[in-house]
C-alpha cells in the first residue's frame, strides 16, 4: 500500500477526481461494465482518502456522479439504436439469454431493475440500455438511477476509506515488511478481478433466480 500511496500526490489535484467520475462512469455505461471493474478504482480512492490524499465526500460525489452518468449514457444508446446493440459484435458477446433474462427482469421489476440491477456486473451494463429500448420515461428511469448510484458510491468509497483508516492504525503498532505489504495489496487486487469475473459469469443465473 505504501507503493501505490508513494505513486499519488500528497495533494491532489481535480483530476484524481475525474479519475473516479470516469471509472465509476465506465462501470455502469453500457458493455464496458462487462470488463471494467469501477468497484475497485473506487474502494482505492477511499484508501487515498483515509490517507490524506483527496477528500472522502468529493470521492463519493464523483463516484456517484459517474455512475448515474454511466447508466444515463447506456440508457441514450438503448434508446437512439435499440436492437441494433444487441445485434452489434459487442451484443453478441453478451449473449442471447443474457438478454433475454436482464430483459425478462426488467419487465417484471420495472425501475426497481435499474436499482438491484447495480449489484449484478451484466444487469448493470446492459439494464439501462434495455430501458431505454423499450421508452422508459426518462423521469422514471433517472429516479431509480440515482437511488441506486447514490448506496454503491458510498458503499464502496466507504469500504476503501474504513480500510485506508484501519491499515494506518495497525501501521503505528505492528511493523511489517514493504513486500509483505505489497503481496497482499496484489493479492486483493487478484481477488476482486476474480469476483468481478465470476460475478460476470453467474450474472445469467442470478438475474433468472432474483424475485
Amino acid at each position: 500500500m505504501d507503493t501505490l500511496l508513494d505513486v499519488i500526490p500528497s495533494e491532489v489535484g481535480p483530476w484524481i477526481y475525474l479519475l473516479v467520475f470516469l471509472s465509476a462512469a465506465s462501470e455502469a455505461a453500457l458493455f464496458i461494465g462487462l470488463v471494467v471493474p469501477g468497484e475497485t478504482a473506487l474502494l482505492v480512492a477511499g484508501v487515498l482518502a483515509a490517507n490524506g490524499q483527496g477528500h472522502v465526500v468529493a470521492y463519493i460525489v464523483a463516484a456517484v456522479a459517474g455512475a448515474i452518468a454511466g447508466d444515463s449514457i447506456g440508457y441514450e444508446l438503448g434508446r437512439h439504436f435499440g436492437g441494433r446493440l444487441r445485434s452489434s459484435a459487442l451484443g453478441r458477446r453478451v449473449g442471447e439469454q443474457r438478454w433475454d433474462r436482464a430483459e425478462r427482469y426488467l419487465q417484471v421489476k420495472g425501475g426497481r431493475a435499474i436499482f438491484f440491477g447495480r449489484w449484478i456486473a451484466v444487469v448493470r451494463a446492459i439494464v439501462p440500455a434495455l430501458a431505454g429500448q423499450a421508452h422508459m420515461p426518462y423521469r422514471r428511469f433517472l429516479a431509480w438511477n440515482v437511488a441506486g448510484a447514490i448506496p454503491v458510491g458510498v458503499l464502496h468509497v466507504g469500504l476503501g476509506y474504513l480500510a485506508g483508516q484501519s491499515y494506518s492504525t495497525i501501521e503505528r503498532y505492528i511493523s511489517i515488511g514493504h513486500w509483505g505489504l505489497l503481496a497482499l495489496f496484489v493479492a486483493g487486487g487478484a481477488f476482486l478481478l476474480w469476483r468481478h469475473r465470476r460475478n460476470t459469469d453467474a450474472a445469467p443465473d442470478a438475474v433468472s433466480d432474483l424475485p
